[in-house]
């Protein structure tokens, strides 16, 4: 799989189709958009949490689950969500980024980057997981595509950098890095890692009844935006090069 990652890689020019629909070449995505679905339905008829708590240990990426010899947590965590909301903020997601995403570059580098963007994604996480249990604080089990939802965002708005979004009055290069400042902040502002300000800013956000923001890993959220950017620098300079 990472040698054909590679391949794709070598040769990243974009790639338009000849199409106004964003969505006449989304096989992909509404393929892996209709296996997230089938998943969480079947955990739902299994009797959801804590029923399924087993699938979550086992499936969901977590320190202890790769010391203990479960490799494939880096990828399969992607396909699990806690509850019907946190699927259906990543489908859409999903869907509006990677269907245009597939238009400009096709399906196979679509899939490069939700594959990079799931695995950089778990690996920023597990980082900063290290962090948080050497400072006292419980393991957890991350799971969610948004790593690879926040992937596609940053390529497609690195991509389309002057283009407005009808909901969102700025363009798309202010978006994108708004997007990953944002999170940066988010991501360093934890009081589990306690670093100084930052976590002072944290605690604040706690006291004025913040406290969710740090259930979300907003590492892994950094990752896959940084992947998405890194990718479509990559499609673009080519293309500056012959200009």
């Amino acid at each position: 799989m990472f040698a054909r990652l590679g391949a794709i890689l070598t040769s990243v020019t974009p790639r338009r189709y000849h199409t106004n629909n964003p969505f006449a070449r989304w096989n992909i995505v509404a393929g892996l958009m209709s296996v997230l679905v089938m998943i969480h339905l079947g955990l739902v008829f299994a009797g959801g949490l804590p029923e399924s708590l087993w699938y979550y240990e086992s499936f969901g990426l977590s320190l202890d689950g790769l010391s203990h010899g479960k490799i494939w947590q880096p990828l399969t965590y992607a396909l699990f969500h806690g509850d019907w909301f946190h699927l259906s903020i990543n489908l859409l997601l999903l869907g509006f980024a990677g269907a245009r995403v597939t238009q400009i570059l096709g399906q196979q580098r679509c899939f490069a980057i939700i594959v990079l963007g799931v695995l950089v994604g778990g690996l920023m996480h597990l980082a900063t997981e290290m962090f948080l249990v050497l400072g006292g604080l419980e393991a957890s089990h991350l799971i969610g595509i948004s790593g690879a939802c926040f992937a596609l965002l940053l390529a497609l708005l690195t991509l389309s950098p002057h283009s407005r979004l009808r909901f969102v009055p700025v363009s798309g290069k202010n978006l994108g890095l708004g997007l990953v400042l944002g999170e940066a902040l988010l991501w360093l502002m934890n009081p589990g890692l306690g670093l100084p300000v930052f976590a002072a800013m944290g605690e604040r956000l706690v006291t004025w009844g913040g406290a969710g923001l740090f259930g979300i890993s907003h590492a892994c959220h950094l990752g896959g935006a940084l992947v998405g950017w890194w990718f479509a620098r990559r499609v673009l300079a080519p293309v500056a090069a012959t200009n």
